[in-house]
């Protein structure tokens, strides 16, 4: 990004409101110092950027100032159009009406000079999503409220069928080509698979709230687990756990806490990795791998 390009963004995050100078600076990746240079000289070239010191101070442009939306860069293009075509490929994504007018919107901003090369990387550079049949009715209404503090009532398809749990959305996210929810329930910070959420409605919120802990929590177990190099690349696939490895090592130790609630999980995943992952502790991890691998066993004896 050149300067003027930077400034350019600069007068763009002010038109939308005001912000302090170590918010632009994380914004654009640069320094403060950078941020005040590049104010001062929008002032000099006549754009009316406003100063205001103290607690809450920052830049915000003058309410009578704005500029007219800018041609995207292919860059730019390219940027927005894998995001959307990624959005596409999940079976269902927030808002569809509005993504198609959303698109509309964008296609004026493209220089037609850059079309024909968009269209060729468009191809060339996707994001991948795995195709799921299964379909999200309920996506809109949950993200229309989650991180608003709203309590529902869902009707979820749990594996010992359908029930109605009382959440407070915080949190949506997609992944594998499936939408999940995270939220409060029962005091637990619980994740659900939205296509299984069959029903949403308006629920009061508990007399008592109790927040709980955060998932690494050093009252929470201790999870050691001796990784092969082959194991520590599969790790390494996991967002949550894969920043820490080392791939080039060829034996290693994995630690992290977790939840009581998310041991079967793990018993799951490392049980599935066989002789590439050794559970050393918590014993009750340990424990419910044997048992997973007996019964595993057994119906194959």
């Amino acid at each position: 990004m050149t300067r003027i390009e930077r400034m350019m963004a600069e007068v763009l995050l002010l038109q939308e409101r005001g912000r302090s100078c170590d918010e632009i600076a994380r914004a654009l990746e640069v320094s403060r110092r950078t941020v005040m240079r590049d104010v001062q000289a929008l002032c000099e070239m006549g754009i009316p950027v406003l100063s205001r010191d103290g607690v809450g101070g920052g830049y915000s442009l003058s309410p009578h100032y704005g500029i007219q939306p800018l041609e995207l860069s292919w860059q730019e293009a390219l940027l927005l159009i894998m995001a959307l075509d990624g959005l596409s490929r999940l079976s269902d994504s927030p808002f569809s009406a509005e993504r198609s007018s959303l698109v509309a919107k964008l296609r004026p901003l493209i220089p037609h000079r850059h079309l024909e090369r968009l269209e060729g990387l468009r191809e060339s550079v996707t994001l991948e999503v795995p195709e799921r049949q299964m379909r999200a009715p309920m996506l809109d209404a949950i993200v229309e409220v989650v991180g608003s503090g709203t309590w529902l009532n869902l009707e979820y398809d749990a594996a010992e069928g359908i029930k109605t749990i009382t959440v407070r959305p915080d949190r949506v996210y997609a992944e594998s080509g499936l939408w999940y929810l995270v939220g409060l329930a029962e005091s637990t910070s619980r994740t659900f698979r939205i296509d299984r959420i069959r029903g949403v409605g308006s629920a009061e919120a508990p007399s008592v709230i109790e927040e709980p802990p955060s998932y690494h929590d050093p009252a929470h177990p201790l999870v050691r687990v001796k990784l092969t190099r082959r194991g520590a690349r599969k790790v390494q696939r996991e967002p949550h756990l894969g920043s820490s490895i080392d791939v080039t090592l060829d034996e290693q130790i994995l630690e992290f806490r977790c939840p009581p609630s998310e041991l079967d999980w793990y018993a799951i995943y490392f049980g599935g990795m066989g002789a590439d992952a050794l559970v050393m502790e918590p014993e009750e991890l340990r424990s419910r791998i044997k048992g997973r691998a007996s019964a595993l066993l057994e119906l194959y004896v």
